[in-house]
């Protein structure tokens, strides 16, 4: 999809495994859309995102440092450093500082990250806008897909609940295999 990554496989992981996901978000993303990727990384989902999905800006936010430096080498790779703001800091910090400057902006947060972040859940209904999208990662045991689906968005009501949203799932998708008889879903959650 014309999406260049440059890294090192010694200190770096990348996931092919994730490529028709990471189409299948950057062709949801709808023209003007602010976007959150708490979990950078390289730029696994930022760049795809920014050269198919033509969103108005995205905030690439990326603690490890060595990711971080691959993920504005990519950037300038792909020719995509207007749209991209790339962040070097923890999510939770890092989210606090944009809704006090900008304010709840984010239409779309990703949250591409495995173990399931469930930690970072409260900042993600900080800076999310009603009718946002998140993209929840997680781990499910194959053999009970619909109860470990429920589960966690169980886990995702609560959170939204306590700061005045109610959520819903558009989406639980397999994205491959993790473990024996466990499953990466990433699962689409629509704010409101």
């Amino acid at each position: 999809n014309n999406c260049y990554y440059k890294f090192d496989f010694k200190k770096i992981m990348f996931a092919k495994g994730n490529l028709s996901e990471r189409v299948r978000i950057a062709k949801e993303v709808k023209h003007d859309e602010i976007i959150v990727d708490m979990f950078a990384g390289i730029g696994y989902f930022t760049i795809p995102i920014a050269k198919l999905g033509k969103p108005k800006k995205i905030y690439a936010i990326e603690l490890n440092p060595v990711s971080f430096k691959f993920l504005k080498e990519n950037l300038k790779l792909n020719k995509i450093e207007n749209i991209v703001e790339p962040i070097n800091g923890d999510s939770k910090e890092e989210v606090l500082r944009l809704v006090e400057k900008e304010g709840r902006i984010a239409d779309r947060v990703l949250m591409g990250y495995l173990p399931p972040p469930k930690e970072f859940l409260p900042y993600v209904f900080k800076i999310i806008k009603k009718n946002g999208i998140i993209h929840y990662e997680d781990l499910i045991h194959t053999e009970h897909v619909d109860e470990d689906v429920e589960k966690t968005m169980d886990e995702i009501k609560n959170v939204a609940e306590k700061q005045g949203f109610k959520v819903k799932l558009i989406l639980a998708k397999r994205v491959k295999s993790y473990a024996p008889k466990i499953e990466h879903y990433v699962m689409d959650v629509m704010v409101y």
